[in-house]
């Protein structure tokens, strides 16, 4: 091979290299902006259904992955003296799970694993722990998943003596 040649064949393998991290480059900024905004979603999926302060049931059932089939649970929970201790929700980690793993959690794919913290009126953590949840993406949207917020109230219902499980649960 001729020493031309050789030049020739090392510039376009370096420009072929300079291509193929240039793009992967692209491709984790996409990927990153991507997870940045669902971050902000889901954050203000949580925040607005667990401001208590707020008692639009529009409001939050329009954050809820079929929302409309729990307005008449939300409406009974927020009338209820434990609504009055939250003032919404921090969001602590959102980690999107996999197509399996959404599966595996009987929810609809793409779907988020959210560990976040209630907050009372001074803006502290209710709990000394932080409480975990889903959110689900649908039609263009993070919503909060309606087992998250199925499984709370039926907290609600057990430790407030109603019987039965939520409506629309």
């Amino acid at each position: 091979m001729t020493a031309a040649r050789r030049t020739r064949v090392t510039l376009v393998a370096m420009v072929g290299a300079v291509s193929l991290l240039l793009g992967a480059c692209g491709a984790s900024a996409a990927a990153s902006t991507k997870t940045a905004k669902a971050e902000a979603e889901i954050q203000h999926a949580y925040s607005t259904l667990f401001n208590f302060a707020n008692h639009s049931v529009s409001a939050k059932t329009a954050v809820i992955q079929d929302g409309s089939t729990l307005r008449a649970a939300l409406k009974q929970a927020l009338s209820s003296s434990l609504a009055k201790k939250a003032a919404g929700a921090e969001v602590i980690a959102v980690r999107v799970r996999s197509t399996l793993q959404c599966q595996e959690a009987a929810l609809v794919s793409p779907c988020a694993k959210v560990t976040y913290n209630l907050l009372g009126p001074t803006h502290a953590p209710l709990f000394s722990t932080p409480s975990s949840g889903y959110a689900v993406y649908v039609k263009g949207r993070w919503l909060v998943a309606k087992p998250t917020i199925c499984g709370l109230l039926e907290l609600f219902y057990s430790t407030s003596g109603h019987k039965g499980v939520p409506s629309g649960c």
